[in-house]
């Protein structure tokens, strides 16, 4: 029992970490112009390219859940990962350690499917309806975030060894 609350523990400490550091980095482009035409960026007060947005681990998540909940962000599905994520903690804790590695497995497969997607799918920008969002680049917010279901997974697979 102790070994699985110290598992699970720190699967959420990675699944914590994920959500408050930046995850993505998107390119903020006018609606309908492809990147290579977009014009350059200009330094705002911050000492920051205004045409670049990191977006922190929380800020995905309710972004997700209101792009799923409404339909129009293909990406969004990646969203899923996170209650598959959960079933798959409350699995390993009761045990069920073949139904918690499947479980783990598809949130690892879903969260990186859907979130890579972005790369072909521009995502609308909800400070501006002229702008639109291209994902640049993935950052470690995101790979702790898949992290944290694919460590269960692994841990899963090993007590079924056992």
């Amino acid at each position: 029992m102790k070994n699985r609350i110290i598992f699970i523990g720190l699967s959420l400490v990675l699944y914590g970490l994920a959500l408050s550091l930046p995850c993505l980095l998107f390119d903020i482009l006018p609606k309908g112009v492809p990147k290579s035409a977009a014009p350059p960026g200009q330094i705002n007060a911050y000492g920051n390219l205004d045409n670049i947005y990191d977006m922190k681990g929380i800020e995905l998540t309710i972004a997700g859940l209101f792009g799923l909940l409404f339909g129009v962000i293909p990406p969004a599905i990646g969203w899923l990962a996170n209650p598959t994520y959960w079933m798959s903690c409350i699995l390993f804790a009761r045990q069920q350690y073949k139904l918690s590695m499947i479980s783990a497995t598809i949130a690892v497969i879903l969260g990186f499917t859907g979130t890579v997607s972005a790369f072909w799918f521009r995502l609308p920008n909800g400070s501006s309806p002229l702008t639109e969002l291209a994902l640049n680049k993935l950052l470690p917010g995101f790979w702790l975030w898949l992290a944290a279901p694919f460590f269960i997974a692994f841990i899963s697979v090993f007590k079924l060894t056992r």
